[in-house]
């Protein structure tokens, strides 16, 4: 089957030449949203979301991915001189018979605890949380809320981090596949979806798992962490197991508009905020107590 895929690949690639990657990537991205526009208007979560809201996530969203996008030229030139300059990969992962399997494996939990330790440092260190209180900012939670991320923050981990590329030397047969396996429960975790998983709510990430992370609700706030697998919030302690029909409200706390121009200049304002508040480093803010402390103190944004 993958091999089939990389055929297609190689044909469509001697048809369009150098624009493969982008036709490719952009027919995937309008198949994969029109499929979750459907399913959000037959199952929703909130069937009642403001459409001023919808509309305002998709332009900021927009915006951000369109100016990431542009620095990708930049971000490819840093992080290939990094990778190269570190030995272009210590670990070789093999996908010669039943190595692919072990290697698929390994590289899929590797690459999740990563994503998790990633994400608990974006809600620990004040500038980090600067950039992704923007993505937390959303307060009518959809399918677009998930590539809802400030364009620094994508030039800047593209760029400058790029450690998985450093540790590992991945075959593109093992990197597609787990691409594609992570993107179920990752990308679809922002879902407006009402997905009843029984038990298997702490197997895989999903809308219901991970809008417990974007709750406003005070005893949600610093939890549920995992981009595809709950085990990481269970080994770490972030874990909060949602009741059956426990579908929080979304946002910021307390709320904060987001038009075109804050968007692009969201960290800034909200670094310089922070530091003039003096507030606390986010994983103190865990206890309701604290947090409204704080919250009396802060006219603006706050961790959720």
């Amino acid at each position: 089957m993958i091999e089939y895929v990389f055929y297609i690949i190689h044909y469509l690639h001697d048809l369009l030449g150098p624009l493969t990657p982008v036709v490719f990537g952009t027919s995937i991205s309008l198949i994969v949203v029109l499929i979750a526009r459907q399913f959000e208007k037959r199952w929703p979560i909130d069937p009642d979301l403001p459409r001023s809201e919808v509309l305002s996530d998709w332009i900021v969203t927009g915006i951000n991915v369109t100016l990431g996008w542009v620095a990708t030229p930049l971000t490819a030139i840093c992080s290939t001189a990094i990778v190269n300059a570190a030995g272009g990969g210590f670990i070789h992962l093999r996908s010669d018979g039943w190595w692919y399997g072990v290697s698929l494996l390994g590289f899929i939990l590797i690459a999740d605890l990563y994503r998790y330790t990633i994400h608990r440092l974006y809600h620990a260190v004040p500038f980090l949380w600067a950039l992704h209180s923007f993505h937390h900012s959303a307060e009518a939670m959809t399918f677009v809320t998930g590539a809802r991320h400030h364009w620094i923050d994508r030039v800047m981990e593209g760029a400058c981090f790029p450690v998985m590329a450093i540790l590992f030397k991945v075959p593109p047969e093992i990197l597609t596949a787990s691409a594609f396996i992570i993107f179920l429960p990752d990308g679809c975790a922002h879902l407006n979806v009402r997905l009843p998983l029984g038990r298997a709510i702490t197997w895989l990430n999903s809308p219901q798992w991970h809008r417990i992370h974007h709750s406003t609700q005070p005893e949600h706030f610093n939890k549920n962490f995992a981009s595809a697998l709950p085990i990481w919030d269970f080994v770490f302690g972030t874990a909060w197991i949602p009741r059956e029909n426990e579908y929080p409200a979304t946002g910021l706390v307390p709320g904060e508009k987001c038009d075109v121009l804050t968007s692009i200049i969201w960290p800034f304002r909200h670094y310089v905020r922070g530091r003039q508040l003096r507030l606390p480093t986010w994983p103190r803010l865990e206890n309701s107590a604290a947090m409204r402390k704080v919250f009396a103190k802060v006219s603006g944004t706050q961790n959720t």
